[in-house]
């Protein structure tokens, strides 16, 4: 079982125009509204891929309620802690080009106490051994920079897997408790790693690993994704495809990753798992929405190499 972990939650809403423009009423085409936040869409992903899920987090006020019921209407089984503070509204508009327009909303600062409510409820059960505890997203205001690390020694406590998608500080303090995977985009790892722009995905991979990841993966958009563990690297390329929507293709990397690895897959394969699920989501209007059977089509179009030192 995967149960990702969403802090930050929101209600998405996506409109389809025909161009972008300034000063002028656009008129969609098509919209989407979902719930959100880069935890559920690893969710909605992984769960499009076969997997059993576990959406969790905090979420507060009609708008949560709102995410809750969506959720449970998706099959992707919430069990989310409640706050006084209102879930947020993020904003996206795609045109035909694959131009796009993001307003989100801030998260609103997490309640300590609902936080300390949040462990229990994995502590107690909701997390049990051979499962993925999957951690993805900035932290809100309200938690310290070791929310990621706590939640990471939580699941290893439990005999679970971890897998933690961030940034910054929080990134930093979770690797500090050598979670088994690791993944995060090019600047994300040059910020954590004070690396140059330069500084290749193999490269910054392979850093990460040696800070304390057990997997290192670092993704670079239409450039690929390199990974790094136990002293290889690999790296997959993307197959070209016209994207409708490219936000949340990273959290439909997350799934297709973990939902691999879970089947055993080897690392190397797992990667291009991850690679083909991301391109399959791009197609798509939503958040974490996918067709399992065209991410497998385009699994075979992925570009896979292992990368050798010395050949950055």
């Amino acid at each position: 079982m995967i149960v990702g972990v969403t802090l930050a939650p929101a209600i998405d809403r996506t409109a389809r125009v025909g161009r972008l423009a300034f000063d002028t009423i656009l008129r969609p085409t098509e919209v989407r509204v979902l719930p959100g936040g880069k935890g559920v869409n690893a969710c909605r992903a992984a769960h499009r891929l076969g997997a059993q899920v576990v959406t969790t987090g905090v979420s507060g006020g009609h708008a949560g309620r709102w995410l809750v019921e969506a959720l449970e209407r998706e099959g992707l089984a919430p069990r989310f802690v409640t706050q006084a503070a209102e879930t947020r509204t993020t904003y996206v508009t795609v045109d035909e080009t694959g131009r796009s327009v993001l307003v989100y909303e801030p998260a609103p600062a997490v309640d300590p106490a609902a936080f300390t409510q949040l462990l229990g409820l994995l502590s107690d059960g909701l997390l049990g051994s051979g499962d993925w505890l999957l951690c993805a997203g900035s932290l809100p205001a309200g938690l310290a920079d070791d929310a990621y690390a706590l939640l990471a020694e939580l699941a290893h406590a439990a005999g679970a897997r971890c897998l933690v998608d961030a940034g910054g500080a929080a990134l930093a303090s979770a690797l500090t408790t050598r979670p088994d995977v690791v993944k995060v985009s090019v600047t994300e790892a040059r910020d954590a790693l004070g690396a140059s722009t330069y500084s290749s995905a193999p490269e910054l991979a392979r850093r990460l690993a040696g800070a304390g990841a057990n997997l290192a993966v670092v993704t670079d958009g239409k450039r690929g994704a390199a990974a790094a563990e136990a002293g290889h690297t690999w790296v997959a390329i993307p197959p070209r495809v016209r994207a409708v929507n490219p936000i949340g293709a990273g959290d439909a990397f997350d799934a297709g990753l973990i939902v691999a690895l879970a089947a055993g897959e080897a690392t190397a394969q797992a990667l291009v798992a991850a690679t083909a699920a991301a391109s399959a989501s791009v197609l798509e209007l939503g958040a974490g929405e996918l067709d399992p059977p065209r991410a497998a089509e385009l699994r075979g179009q992925v570009t896979l190499r292992e990368v050798r030192r010395g050949t950055l």
